[in-house]
């Protein structure tokens, strides 16, 4: 194994359990078609950009509105509904506390828009100690392509097989291990069933990474 040198966080459902959140939103969208999603149609989804995934949601609903006009209700939803807060994953604060004290560098690469993973740093209190955010609208291909995670160690100054990366779906797993990363899966209650057969670790929680950081970090 590589050196490591960095850790980088996908966001949602890794470090905050956002997926119900995210899944609220687009069924408040939905309510007045007489929509919601299925679980299927959750798994098939989850780990995508919204400009990947909502022409998806759009033609199995045949849904009126441009794609543009139907993410930017939604995500006019999601801003209101994250207001209020959001579940943080259980054992972050403590891998946090763990990786401030190591001093080791770390950055966060999300699917999400920029504003948005600032906000939920921002309420996780992470903001200021996050080194480099790469988010969906940065790059030309979302996960699974490995570009997000290539802009995150880009970003942070360090190789990208000297990163680990920590992730809960299987597009954004498949998208670290692209881009030549250590890649640990923590899947979450709605990714439990996804394909991690490319990944090199598969933990249940933020708990074992804390656990097991002495074997990636001197």
């Amino acid at each position: 194994m590589n050196q490591l040198q960095a850790i980088i966080f996908d966001m949602d459902g890794l470090m905050v359990d956002s997926e119900p959140l995210s899944q609220q939103a687009w069924d408040e969208y939905l309510r007045p078609y007489g929509h919601q999603l299925t679980e299927e149609i959750v798994s098939n989804i989850i780990g995508l950009r919204a400009d990947v995934s909502t022409p998806t949601i759009k033609e199995l609903f045949n849904l009126p509105e441009p794609v543009p006009v139907i993410i930017e209700k939604r995500a006019a939803i999601y801003s209101q509904i994250r207001a209020n807060g959001v579940p943080i994953m259980p054992g972050l604060h403590e891998l946090h506390a763990e990786i401030a004290r190591r001093q080791l560098t770390w950055g966060v690469a999300t699917s999400s828009p920029r504003h948005h993973a600032q906000e939920i740093l921002q309420q996780l209190g992470l903001l200021d100690r996050c080194q480099a955010i790469a988010a969906g609208g940065e790059v030309t291909h979302g996960k699974p392509q490995p570009d997000i995670y290539l802009l995150a160690a880009e970003r942070l100054g360090i190789p990208p097989q000297n990163c680990l990366a920590l992730e809960d779906s299987g597009p954004g797993s498949l998208a670290a291990t692209r881009a030549g990363m250590t890649t640990i899966a923590i899947p979450n209650a709605q990714t439990q069933t996804a394909d991690f057969s490319h990944v090199h670790h598969r933990y249940s929680s933020l708990h074992d990474v804390l656990a097991n950081l002495d074997q990636f970090f001197d």
